[in-house]
C-alpha cells in the first residue's frame, strides 16, 4: 500500500515536468534531514510571494523525500518548507521564467524538543503573555490541517471507512443504540463541511424550518482557515490528568462575535507537536440541559507516506423522542465515524476485556461486542469472554450486539469507560431481563385511578426492517385493534380499543399496556389511509412479544 502511494505522488510531480499546451514553471527537489540526509516525508511545501505570509499553492513531499510544485505563472517566488516541530525553512526570492523548472534541494532539522518559535498575524490571545506559545502552537496544528487537506485534495489515500450513528443518555453518554456501515472506497472528505469563510458568515448551528436545527463540524480546511484564525482567541491549556502525553491550546469565539459559533481544544503530541485531535461545543445554545454535551471530537494522524488523514470523528445533537402515550425523553444524537488505512504510524493504545453473562448470570455466547467510533469488534466465546485491542485512548462506549436483543431493537449490553494509553481494562457485562427489557421500551408511570376492573396487560414491540437490505425502516405506521368482547368493555372504552404507533429511527414501534389473552390484529397503514393486515398476536400475562417484520413500504 505505501509503494502504491509513493508511486502517485511521483507520478504528479512528474506529469508537471510533462510536455504541456502552455508551459509550466515548476520547483521540484528532494527534502532531506540535515544530519541523516533520510529522505523527509509529508513536509509542506509551499510557494509564497516575494513578501508576506500567504500561500500561493503547497503540496507534501512523497515518501522518498520528493517534491513537484508548479507556480501559476512566472514570475518571484519563495519556497517554503514546513515540517512538523521544526522552524519553517523559507528561501530568498528568486525568479522563474515561463516554462523554466528549478531544482531546489531543502535540508531541515529532525523533530525538535521545543516549539519553534514563530509570529503569526492578526493571532487573538486570551492573555498576551502567552503569544508567542500560542503563535507556536498554532503553527505546528495548522501545518497538519492543511497537510490533511492536501491529501485529501491529491488523493494521497487509500483506506476503509465506517459511519455509525448512536442514541445517547445525555447525562452518561452511555449508548442506548447503535448503528455502523461499512465501505471500501479511495476517501474523499470523510464529513462535509463548509469553507471556514461560509461558517463565519452564517454560524456553526442554525435553525431551520420547522423543529429542525442544523449542526455543522468544521473540517481540515475549515479549522486552518484565516476566517477561524479571526473569528477566535486563543490561550494555553492543561494536559488532562489522564493524559500526560498531550499539550493543549483552548480557542473561544472573539468578543465581537454575534453568530452560534464553537469553542474547544486543540490537543497536540506534547513531544513531537503533532496534531492529535480537536475537541469543541457549540456556543450560543438554547436553555437546554446538557447543553455542554453537544459538540464533538475530530482526530488526526499521520501515515508513513507523509500523508494525513482524519482517522475518526463525531458530532452530537439533542434529540427529543417521543415514547408510547406520548412521553418525551431528551436524548443525544451522535453520528461520526473512523477511516482504516495502511502505514498508520505506531500509537500508543489501550485493550478492553470482559465477560458477557445473561440476566440470570450465565455465560452469554456468540454476541457482538463492539467498540463505538472504531471498526474493533469480537465475538464471545462459550464462556462469554471477549477482548478488544488495539484501541485509541480516552473516553470511549463498548456496546453489545445479540440477535434476540436486535430483534427487539435493543442493545444487550453497553458502558462508557476511560482508556489509558497501555493499559488494560477489565468491563464485565450483564444483558438486561424482561423486566429490563419492558422498563426500557415502555417507562413504568403511575396508572390513573379507576373503580373497574382491568385486566393484566402486556407490551407488543415490533421491529420493521427492509427485506433487501434489513436496514431499519422509520416512519411506517402500524394500527393494532382487538375485538370488544364482555370480559374487556368494562376496562377498557371502544377509543381504547384502537392503539397507533409509528416506527422510530429504529425502525421499531412500541404499544405499551396492551390487553393480554385476546387476538391482537395488527396492520400497516398507507399514506393514503389503507390499511394492511401483517398478523395476529396474543399477548401473556406482563409479558413483551416482539416481532420483526420485513418488506418494502411505499412512501
Amino acid at each position: 500500500m505505501t509503494g502504491t502511494r509513493t508511486t502517485r505522488v511521483l507520478l504528479s510531480a512528474l506529469a508537471l515536468l510533462a510536455p504541456a499546451l502552455a508551459p509550466a514553471q515548476v520547483v521540484r527537489g528532494v527534502i532531506t534531514e540535515v544530519n541523516t540526509a533520510r529522505p523527509v516525508a509529508g513536509a509542506l511545501v509551499s510557494l509564497l510571494p516575494p513578501t508576506g505570509d500567504s500561500v500561493i499553492v503547497n503540496v507534501l513531499s512523497a515518501a522518498t523525500g520528493e517534491y513537484g510544485i508548479r507556480a501559476p505563472s512566472s514570475g518571484t517566488y519563495r519556497l517554503a518548507v514546513k515540517r512538523i516541530g521544526v522552524r519553517r525553512y523559507t528561501s530568498a526570492p528568486f525568479d522563474l521564467g515561463d516554462g523554466e523548472t528549478r531544482v531546489s534541494d531543502v535540508r531541515i532539522d529532525a523533530v525538535a524538543i521545543s516549539l519553534p518559535a514563530v509570529s503569526i498575524s492578526g493571532l487573538c490571545v486570551t492573555r498576551p503573555r502567552d503569544l508567542a506559545r500560542v503563535a507556536s502552537l498554532w503553527d505546528e496544528a495548522r501545518t497538519a490541517l492543511e497537510a490533511a487537506d492536501i491529501s485529501l485534495r491529491d488523493r494521497l489515500i487509500d483506506a476503509r471507512l465506517s459511519r455509525y450513528a448512536a442514541e445517547l443518555d445525555p447525562s452518561s453518554l452511555q449508548v442506548r443504540f447503535d448503528w455502523r456501515t461499512d465501505a471500501q472506497l479511495m476517501v474523499q472528505q470523510p464529513f462535509t463541511s463548509p469553507s471556514g469563510d461560509s461558517l463565519s458568515a452564517t454560524g456553526y448551528w442554525r435553525q431551520l424550518p420547522g423543529d429542525s436545527v442544523e449542526y455543522l463540524a468544521p473540517d481540515a480546511r475549515a479549522l486552518a482557515s484565516n476566517a477561524f484564525i479571526r473569528d477566535h482567541c486563543f490561550s494555553p491549556a492543561a494536559a488532562p490528568r489522564n493524559r500526560p502525553d498531550l499539550v493543549g491550546l483552548a480557542f473561544q469565539p472573539a468578543r465581537d462575535r454575534r453568530l452560534p459559533d464553537i469553542r474547544g481544544t486543540v490537543w497536540l503530541d506534547a513531544r513531537r507537536f503533532e496534531l492529535r485531535f480537536i475537541e469543541f461545543r457549540y456556543t450560543m445554545l438554547p436553555d437546554i440541559p446538557n447543553a455542554d454535551r453537544v459538540g464533538g471530537e475530530v482526530h488526526f494522524t499521520r501515515l508513513a507516506s507523509g500523508a494525513w488523514i482524519v482517522d475518526r470523528w463525531f458530532i452530537r445533537m439533542p434529540q427529543v423522542i417521543v415514547l408510547p402515550d406520548d412521553w418525551p425523553r431528551r436524548q443525544l444524537r451522535e453520528e461520526g465515524g473512523s477511516v482504516v488505512a495502511a502505514g498508520i504510524e505506531d500509537r500508543s493504545f489501550a485493550t478492553l476485556t470482559g465477560v458477557l453473562r445473561d440476566s440470570a448470570g450465565r455465560p452469554f455466547g456468540d454476541a457482538v461486542v463492539r467498540a463505538i467510533g472504531t471498526q474493533r469488534q469480537a465475538l464471545t466465546g462459550p464462556d462469554g469472554s471477549w477482548r478488544l485491542d488495539s484501541l485509541p485512548v480516552g473516553g470511549l462506549s463498548v456496546v453489545v450486539h445479540a440477535d434476540g436483543y436486535d430483534a427487539f431493537g435493543v442493545l444487550a449490553g453497553a458502558r462508557r469507560v476511560e482508556l489509558l494509553a497501555g493499559r488494560t481494562v477489565r468491563v464485565d457485562l450483564r444483558a438486561p431481563g424482561a423486566a429490563a427489557l419492558r422498563n426500557e421500551v415502555c417507562p413504568v408511570t403511575p396508572r390513573p385511578f379507576t373503580t373497574q376492573r382491568r385486566i393484566p396487560r402486556g407490551v407488543l414491540r415490533l421491529l420493521m426492517v427492509d427485506s433487501a437490505t434489513t436496514a431499519p425502516l422509520p416512519g411506517v405506521r402500524f394500527l393494532v385493534s382487538w375485538p370488544a368482547t364482555a370480559e374487556n368493555a368494562a376496562a377498557d372504552s371502544a377509543q381504547e380499543r384502537y392503539r397507533q404507533a409509528v416506527t422510530d429511527l429504529r425502525g421499531a414501534a412500541t404499544f405499551c399496556d396492551l390487553p393480554t389473552g385476546f387476538p391482537l390484529d395488527v396492520s400497516v397503514l398507507g399514506a393514503t389511509g389503507s390499511r394492511a393486515h401483517v398478523m395476529l398476536a396474543t399477548l401473556t400475562r406482563n409479558g413483551v412479544l416482539n416481532r420483526v417484520i420485513t418488506g418494502r413500504v411505499a412512501r
